[in-house]
C-alpha cells in the first residue's frame, strides 16, 4: 500500500519538477539575451519601449483575454473511451481540497485496483482532503433494477463488498482523519457517475447492459455547465432523507430488554431480506442464556425505535437459511455458517419462540 502511494506521489512530483526546470531555462535565456544586447546602440530606449508594450499587453491579457480563455478552458471537455483507473488513482492521490465519488459501486475497490486506491485515499486524507463517497443502496429496488440491466450481475453483492472495504478503512483511521472520510448509500435510480478531484471530474452515464466505468467518460471542469449540473445532483442525493450513512448500513444499535427494563445497548451486524430483518445474535448470547428468549425483546435505534421479539432462523428451511448467510458473508466478509442468526418479529407478531 505504501509503495502504491509513493508511486502516485512520485508521478506528481516529477510533473512539478519538469515545470520548474522549463521555467528556469526560459528565465535564464531571457537574462542572457538582455546581457548580450547591452552594448548595442539605443539599447536603453528599445528596452523601455518593449517593456511598455509588454506591460500594455499584460494589462490587456488580464482584463480582456484571460477571462475569455478561462471561460473557454472551463467549458472544454475531453472524452475518453473508458475510465482510466490508474490515472484516476493518481488524480486522487494528488488532490488538494476534495474528492467526491458518485457510483452504484466502484471498480476502484475490485481486486486489481483496491490497494492503490486505498493508498491514494490515505495520501489525500493525510493532506486534509475531504472525501465523500456515495454508492447505491444495495438493499434498494434500484440495485435490483441495475442488476437486471447488467444481465443479472450481482450488483447488491458488489456494492456490499465496496462498503465492507470502506468501513474497514474508516475504522483504521484516527478519529480526526476519519471525519474527513464520509460514505453514504442512496436510494434512487442511478443516472450519473462522478469521480471528482478538486475542480475536475470524470463524468459518465449509465447505459443499459454496460457498467458505467466501461462506458465513454467525459473529463470536465466542475465549473462548466455539465460539472455544475452533476455537482447539484450529487448534493441532492447526499442530503436526501432516504440516504443513509455507512455506519447506519453496517451496524444496528439494539437495546436488550427484560420485560420492561433495559439491560444493555450494543451494536450488532444485520441484514435485510425483503421485509425481514436478521441480526447476528452473538452479542446477545449471554442475555439469552441468563434469561431465556421468552422474557427478552429488542428495541432498535438504541431503545428509541420499535420493539421486536427474536425468532431463530429456521434450520430446516435450508434455502432461506443459505440466502441469509450469503448476505451476511457478502456484507461482512467472514463466514456466518455457525453464527446464531435471529429474525426480528414485531412485538405481538406470529412466529415460533427462540429455544431457551
Amino acid at each position: 500500500m505504501r509503495q502504491a502511494a509513493a508511486s502516485a506521489m512520485a508521478l506528481f512530483v516529477r510533473s512539478r519538477q519538469r515545470q520548474i526546470i522549463w521555467a528556469a531555462l526560459l528565465g535564464l535565456s531571457g537574462i542572457a539575451l538582455l546581457v548580450a544586447g547591452k552594448g548595442v546602440a539605443g539599447y536603453g530606449q528599445d528596452i523601455m519601449v518593449n517593456l511598455g508594450a509588454s506591460l500594455v499587453m499584460v494589462a490587456l491579457s488580464f482584463v480582456v483575454f484571460d477571462p475569455i480563455f478561462e471561460d473557454m478552458r472551463r467549458n472544454a471537455v475531453e472524452q475518453h473511451r473508458t475510465l482510466n483507473h490508474d490515472q484516476l488513482v493518481a488524480h486522487i492521490a494528488a488532490a488538494r481540497t476534495e474528492v467526491d465519488i458518485l457510483e452504484t459501486w466502484t471498480g476502484l475497490l475490485e481486486d486489481s485496483h483496491r490497494e492503490r486506491f486505498l493508498s491514494a485515499l490515505g495520501v489525500a486524507l493525510a493532506r486534509g482532503v475531504e472525501v465523500r463517497i456515495l454508492l447505491l443502496d444495495p438493499e434498494s429496488a434500484a440495485a435490483e433494477q441495475r442488476a437486471e440491466e447488467l444481465h443479472h450481475t450481482q450488483v447488491p453483492v458488489l456494492i456490499m463488498d465496496n462498503l465492507r472495504h470502506l468501513y474497514h478503512l474508516h475504522r483504521t483511521l484516527d478519529p480526526l482523519t476519519a471525519r474527513q472520510l464520509r460514505v453514504r448509500v442512496y436510494d434512487a435510480s442511478p443516472s450519473i457517475q462522478l469521480y471528482r478531484w478538486d475542480d475536475k471530474a470524470y463524468i459518465s452515464f449509465f447505459p443499459v447492459g454496460v457498467r458505467a466505468y466501461d462506458a465513454r467518460q467525459i473529463e470536465a471542469f466542475m465549473s462548466s455547465p455539465l460539472g455544475e449540473f452533476v455537482a447539484s445532483r450529487f448534493e441532492e442525493l447526499w442530503s436526501d432523507r432516504t440516504t443513509r450513512r455507512m455506519d447506519e448500513f453496517m451496524t444496528l444499535s439494539v437495546t436488550v430488554r427484560l420485560d420492561a427494563a433495559d439491560l444493555a445497548t450494543s451494536e450488532t451486524h444485520f441484514v435485510r431480506l425483503g421485509e425481514d430483518w436478521f441480526v447476528d445474535g452473538s452479542v446477545l448470547l449471554d442475555h439469552l442464556t441468563d434469561h431465556g428468549a421468552r422474557r427478552l425483546s429488542l428495541a432498535v435505534d438504541g431503545g428509541r425505535g420499535s420493539v421486536y421479539d427474536m425468532v431463530r432462523l429456521d434450520p430446516h428451511d435450508q434455502s432461506r437459511r443459505a440466502t441469509v448467510i450469503a448476505l451476511f458473508d457478502a456484507k461482512y466478509g467472514t463466514s456466518h455458517a455457525h453464527t446464531v442468526i435471529l429474525r426480528l418479529v414485531p412485538r405481538g407478531g406470529a412466529g415460533p419462540a427462540l429455544a431457551h
